[in-house]
């Protein structure tokens, strides 16, 4: 999947849908419109969610990038427990990515799935 470029957009919000499906709505710089789907959402992980929420990167990562500290920040668990280990195991068996939504200012997220999609949007701004 090709991403655009959000450095210095936005996050402009969520919506957890039925079945396992996560939307995230995102803004370029310039002002575009999209709709990041996640499909097979495992687990997720929001904090510091703010009016103007400012990415400073999206970073996406396949199951063997995973990391004992991401199933800590996502199942509140110790990163070096065996718990850390079965998690992260069990994760990548399942060839789970993850998404970290890095922010210049507000929102951080992290969030396992298993797949996506990036569609643009075209809403009114003003409706």
């Amino acid at each position: 999947m090709t991403i655009q470029n959000f450095h210095d957009g936005r996050f402009d919000g969520f919506w957890i849908a039925a079945d396992e499906v996560v939307h995230l709505f995102l803004r370029t710089q310039g002002g575009e419109r999209f709709t990041l789907i996640l499909r097979g959402v495992d687990r997720l992980s929001l904090a510091e969610i703010k009016e103007g929420n400012i990415i400073f990167d999206l970073i996406f990562r396949d199951a063997d990038q995973l990391t004992p500290s991401d199933m800590e920040e996502l199942y509140d668990v110790d990163a070096g427990s065996s718990q850390a280990v079965s998690l992260l195991k069990k994760a990548r068996e399942r060839g789970l990515r993850a998404l970290e939504i890095n922010p210049s200012y507000g929102a951080s997220a992290l969030f396992l799935f298993q797949t996506s999609e990036l569609r643009e949007t075209h809403l009114d701004p003003n409706s």
